[in-house]
């Protein structure tokens, strides 16, 4: 499906699903958001990365204008929606600050493998565990999908923006799965060493060897 959207580039990665909050200060986008209020529409976030606009992002939608401040800049809570691929950039719109693109909406497909399911469960909870970041996972709205977990697995720009261009989400799983299992050794290394970082200066019991 092709649709015409105004256009807010980002160097960030907006998943489906995912809140972000964003304050707005620049004047083009002062007016976008407040045409998204009135009018009930929505905007995409492609990604930029080195200063340059790359092919895919997502279509958000605004939740809540949280705060207006005097000069109308703005703190918001927006929402992605679906991911898309750019096909033509607007850049003058008449009236109109911000630029736009013609976009093409991307499906996303929820197809199940169960054993990769369960792999990437498996490795997420040891990563979680040795990043002493488990409480992650007794969010409410936590699951084991791809687009839940991106941000949260050691990605770069880059890998965020793969994870965002794959629409199927076993394709998606892999990637995390990889990249999980590529950098555990590290992982448990550093986890090792703060470990023992936190055994210095304490008692310890340490049964001598028997040969003496």
């Amino acid at each position: 499906m092709q649709k015409f959207l105004p256009i807010f580039p980002l160097n960030l990665v907006a998943f489906p699903g995912e809140q972000l909050n964003l304050h707005i200060f620049e004047p083009r986008y002062k007016q976008l958001i407040s045409e998204c209020s009135k009018e009930n529409k929505t905007f995409g976030i492609p990604v930029v990365d080195n200063n340059q606009m790359l092919d895919h992002g997502t279509e958000m939608e605004l939740i809540k204008i949280h705060k207006v401040y005097p000069n109308d800049e703005m703190d918001i809570q927006v929402r992605g929606l679906q991911v898309f691929r750019l096909l033509e950039v607007v850049r003058e719109i008449p009236d109109k600050l911000y630029a736009g693109a013609i976009i093409s909406l991307l499906p996303n497909v929820e197809d199940k493998h169960s054993r990769l399911a369960l792999e990437l469960e498996e490795l997420t909870v040891e990563l979680f565990s040795l990043l002493d970041v488990r409480e992650q996972m007794e969010k409410p709205d936590f699951a084991f999908k791809s687009f839940r977990l991106g941000h949260y697995v050691g990605f770069d720009l880059k890998d965020e923006y793969e994870l965002l261009r794959h629409v199927r989400e076993t394709e998606r799983q892999k990637l995390i799965v990889e990249h999980i299992k590529r950098i555990l050794p590290s992982v448990k290394q550093v986890s090792d060493m703060r470990e023992r970082a936190k055994l210095n200066g304490q008692y310890r019991m340490v049964n001598p060897p028997d040969f003496l």
